[in-house]
């Protein structure tokens, strides 16, 4: 990909186009770290979904030239329909919600021994990881989705499931989890690579799936891997600051160019960061937040950033391995 293929590629996030994979998604201004409501950014645009359906009516996604199951994208289009279940009060959002649950239930997989969750079954070249791989952002989402499931049908079996899926936040990547030491701390890798890729909107959602499941079921291994990998996000945070630019970066995987967020990811973590503040009462994610909105609000920071982001994309092309920091 040349430089102005590159262009046109991200020329629709530039100018602030939104699409169904790249919404905008809203903090929930009526967040509250006691009750589980709605999620914690806007989700409803993802009830709309835009691709095939199997015959079961649950999402599938064309990857490398064939339809594949994505945890990610059936978790989101299950939170999608909560929220407009919760807006609108009409049953066949609620029933949506549980078709997904369900899937999830008669699809926890043992991938190693001890370790269960959800796969993905495609590789991700950029983190030289191979399938089959565990992410920690779609098995948060997953798990969001049952707590959810629990709390309208008061069904077991969706907290027998979660249950199940909570080892791999206490496993090492190198066994088969989902856990990264960053300085000796917990970060949950929602691409689980042998060197590890700190994606932080993906530690974000893990968090808030193993808040939820705690509050639905009051799961004390759920609490226990929330306040673990909350302290590692509180701690580490000022990482994924780009100092003067008050731009963000995506991960900290050793990439030649660092990977600092696209616009869509930027604006992301902005609003992630609201809502961890609603319902922490942290008030130091709500000033960072504040700080990378004047950057995205900056119009020579935004077209820097951008800059940055295309130089860093067409550097890994050229890039055949990676040393670490």
């Amino acid at each position: 990909m040349n430089i102005f293929q590159m262009v046109k590629a991200y020329g629709g996030m530039v100018f602030g186009k939104t699409d169904y994979w790249h919404p905008d998604m809203k903090a929930n201004p009526a967040l509250s770290p006691g009750n589980i409501g709605k999620y914690p950014v806007d989700m409803s645009s993802k009830a709309s979904y835009i691709g095939v359906f199997d015959e079961g009516q649950i999402p599938m996604v064309e990857i490398d030239g064939h339809l594949s199951y994505l945890p990610v994208t059936i978790a989101q289009y299950a939170l999608g329909h909560y929220d407009a279940y919760l807006e609108t009060g009409k049953r066949t959002h609620l029933e949506v919600l549980l078709l997904c649950a369900d899937w999830f239930v008669e699809r926890l997989v043992e991938s190693v021994p001890g370790v269960w969750g959800w796969l993905n079954e495609h590789d991700k070249d950029i983190y030289a990881l191979k399938s089959p791989w565990l992410s920690a952002l779609s098995q948060g989402q997953a798990l969001s989705v049952l707590a959810r499931a629990y709390v309208e049908t008061q069904d077991e079996k969706y907290l027998h499931c979660g249950e199940r899926s909570l080892k791999a936040f206490s496993v090492p990547v190198a066994d088969g989890g989902l856990v990264a030491q960053l300085q000796g701390e917990d970060f949950y890798e929602e691409y689980p690579s042998v060197i590890p890729s700190y994606v932080l909107n993906g530690l974000i959602f893990a968090l808030w799936g193993l808040w939820d499941f705690y509050l639905a079921g009051k799961n004390a291994q759920a609490r226990e891997r929330y306040a673990t990998g909350l302290q590692t996000l509180q701690h580490h945070l000022g990482r994924y600051d780009r100092g003067w630019l008050r731009w963000s970066l995506y991960d900290r995987y050793p990439f030649r160019i660092a990977d600092i967020a696209s616009i869509f990811y930027h604006k992301l973590h902005i609003q992630q960061l609201r809502a961890m503040s609603r319902l922490t009462g942290d008030e130091r994610f709500n000033v960072l937040a504040e700080r990378w909105e004047k950057g995205r609000n900056s119009r020579w920071r935004y077209i820097l950033a951008t800059a940055f982001k295309i130089l860093h994309k067409l550097s890994i092309r050229r890039q055949s391995s990676y040393v670490a920091k």
